[in-house]
């Protein structure tokens, strides 16, 4: 096999992983607000319904989208999912049901607010 033959097989095919070469190309920076700063920027964002970020984006006149599936993620540890298990009276301590619980609580005591 020549090495020409050799690159064409490695090569992907034209616009694929070509979101994945743009996500590369673009520069993540970090701010750090004060806390009286950062507390207007989430209620104006939640305001909004914008992300932080998106919000941020918005008010220094950059491109940005509506949030499409508002959702928050949180990470569980295996003692995590033990106190759950206990509080919500599960003991298989499965995630799925072990999530339900935590949503119907949330909502149960925000929607009360």
């Amino acid at each position: 096999m020549s090495a020409s033959s050799r690159r064409a097989v490695r090569e992907p095919k034209p616009g694929r992983f070509q979101a994945e070469r743009q996500a590369l190309r673009k520069i993540q920076v970090h701010f750090e607000f004060r806390q009286s700063l950062l507390r207007k920027v989430r209620l104006a964002a939640a305001a909004a319904d914008l992300s932080y970020s998106d919000y941020v984006r918005k008010l220094v006149g950059l491109p940005f989208s509506k949030i499409q599936r508002p959702r928050i993620s949180l990470s569980f540890s295996d003692s995590d999912l033990r106190v759950l298990a206990e509080r919500y009276a599960k003991p298989d301590a499965d995630p799925q049901a072990l999530k339900r619980c935590v949503l119907e609580e949330i909502e149960s005591q925000l929607d009360d607010a």
